[in-house]
């Protein structure tokens, strides 16, 4: 008798597996299209957005950025370019769900199936490039030898913030398919929103007496800002996050997923009649 160690797949599993990664691969390829440098691009905005927040923060504005675990790469372009690779993922994923399912909208009146799987290949894609993102700050961190073990955190907070952002997709993007004013709704709430999670500032300036309590928790105990900590635990302080905010960021990431995704499915059939 012989065993198979991989599971058998079933056809409609093997058929959104093949949609996930044909959207991923779309999406992937229309992302540099018609680019001389192509994928290269992916390396090169991360070390130019390092380098420009380093000259502004760092040269200009001589902010203080945090003692790193090895007291020797302290860098406030370093610091904000850890809590920027969870805000990009999120907010590409926000923004990007509603592209996904409108570049499909032709699409999903001719033929069926499964319409999530547009999202989820997107999803897959802007993955990617977070990917690359992050390898470029490991090896910067590698380099000023400020890193550990506790770089295994990276990987679980953006899955945090890829099930939180993922969940939120789901939900405007359907809400867009049908008042196309959410999109632009939405990415005014972003640019807000990014004042409310601290990447250009540390969360030291929270502690301010003119601070009112109630901003102060908002900003400590909102999700994004719960993800961008564990990551920064994970990369710059070398330190496992505390136990009742990774708890928190988890709770968030899995229930806004379910509730996007419940939500996605009840109105599946109904967004493909939407023009």
């Amino acid at each position: 008798m012989q065993f198979s160690l991989t599971p058998t797949l079933s056809p409609s599993v093997r058929k959104s597996i093949t949609l996930i990664y044909h959207f991923a691969e779309r999406e992937s390829k229309s992302r540099y299209k018609r680019s001389l440098l192509g994928w290269f691009w992916s390396f090169l905005n991360p070390l130019v957005t390092v380098g420009v927040y380093w000259f502004i923060f760092g040269a200009v504005y001589r902010a203080v950025p945090p003692v790193t675990d090895n007291g020797n790469a302290e860098n406030f372009g370093l610091y904000l370019f850890t809590g920027l690779i969870i805000w990009t993922l999120f907010t590409g994923l926000v923004e990007g769900s509603m592209e996904w399912l409108t570049s499909v909208s032709d699409l999903r009146k001719k033929i069926y199936f499964p319409t999530e799987t547009a999202l989820l290949g997107g999803a897959a894609s802007n993955l990617v490039q977070t990917l690359l993102e992050v390898a470029v700050l490991v090896v910067i961190m590698a380099a000023l030898s400020n890193i550990g073990w506790t770089l295994v955190f990276l990987p679980v907070a953006m899955a945090l913030a890829l099930g939180f952002g993922l969940g939120l997709g789901f939900i405007v993007s359907v809400l867009n398919a049908r008042y196309r004013d959410v999109k632009y709704l939405a990415g005014i709430l972003l640019n807000v929103a990014f004042f409310a999670v601290p990447i250009v500032y540390t969360p030291e300036l929270l502690e301010k007496e003119e601070i009112p309590g109630i901003a102060r928790g908002l900003v400590e105990w909102n999700p994004v800002a719960l993800f961008i900590e564990i990551s920064r635990d994970a990369t710059y302080f070398l330190q496992v996050p505390l136990w009742n905010r990774f708890l928190a960021a988890v709770v968030w990431s899995v229930t806004t997923l379910v509730i996007g995704w419940v939500f996605f499915r009840k109105q599946s059939m109904s967004i493909s009649e939407e023009p």
